[in-house]
């Protein structure tokens, strides 16, 4: 459980294609460095930040699988876990992850910190495309770690209550969504682009709120070209942090690279469970 108050920033911004994941790399070493520098004891970054997301075309899903994927035991995550040991902070990063069976991908989630990787995630819930490129993982689950016991769901996964529920059952302070939320309609992705604003712009209150925990939302930004048969998406933004009291502790455009940042505190953990007690009343 939270013993204390922890500084958390969200990074939201325009990760690089698959081709590209060094530059990828190098920059949330960079923002990691920076940002536990000045305090902050986690760092969340956008779903696939390491490995970006396939190419729709032709051939799309052997590329992937030679091009686009990294393994656990990869030079990525090694060198992520390296720079969490040194600075003694935590981070989440989102990853095409290459399983020992030939050409099945998971979308995965690493929760590393000082201690190495602590958990993995692989995202459960399959929006459109990604049915083709992903296969989904298996448990919804909780990572106990210095901070404090800290579930992920990744992008579409937060769109289902259920997920959540089950983190809390397991006594989760900390909802981490990763995320990559697309503008929809032409602009990419599923659904109609105003009404999946204002619902993406609801949600991780309404999480805090139901779940009694802290939602830390990442969402990247700017736009990715998703291959020859599927065309240039748009990506919503607005990355969030919000108290278990539904209190929005900071927000982000929908355009533009910005680091938001804030204080997950106790008392306002506390502050939320005592005046409603949503954990011991609800029946289901």
């Amino acid at each position: 459980m939270m013993q204390q108050d922890i500084e958390v920033s969200v990074v939201q911004h325009e990760p690089e294609a698959m081709d590209r994941r060094s530059n990828n790399v190098e920059y949330i070493l960079s923002r990691f460095h920076e940002l536990a520098g000045r305090g902050s004891r986690l760092v969340v970054f956008p779903e696939v930040g390491i490995t970006s997301f396939f190419r729709h075309e032709p051939g799309g899903l052997r590329r992937y699988w030679e091009q686009g994927t990294v393994r656990l035991d990869g030079p990525e995550l090694t060198t992520i876990t390296d720079a969490a040991r040194e600075l003694d902070a935590y981070t989440v990063v989102g990853f095409a992850e290459q399983t020992s069976v030939t050409g099945i991908i998971h979308n995965s989630a690493a929760l590393i910190g000082p201690e190495g990787i602590v958990g993995i995630t692989r995202k459960l819930h399959m929006p459109g495309l990604e049915k083709l490129y992903y296969t989904p993982g298996q448990v919804v689950e909780v990572f106990e770690c210095g901070l404090g016991r800290i579930g992920i769901a990744i992008c579409y996964d937060s769109m289902f209550p259920e997920y959540f529920k089950a983190l809390s059952d397991q006594g989760a302070d900390i909802a981490v969504i990763t995320g990559s939320i697309w503008a929809g309609g032409d602009k990419g992705g599923v659904g109609v682009e105003h009404l999946k604003r204002d619902y993406w712009s609801a949600l991780p209150m309404v999480t805090a709120i139901q779940n009694q925990a802290f939602v830390v939302a990442c969402s990247a930004c700017g736009n990715l070209d998703m291959g020859t048969q599927a065309g240039t998406w748009e990506r919503l933004g607005l990355s969030q942090i919000v108290a278990p009291t539904g209190r929005r502790l900071a927000w982000a455009g929908g355009t533009e690279e910005e680091v938001i940042g804030a204080v997950l505190s106790t008392e306002e953990l506390a502050e939320a469970r005592t005046s409603y007690r949503f954990l011991a009343d609800r029946l289901l």
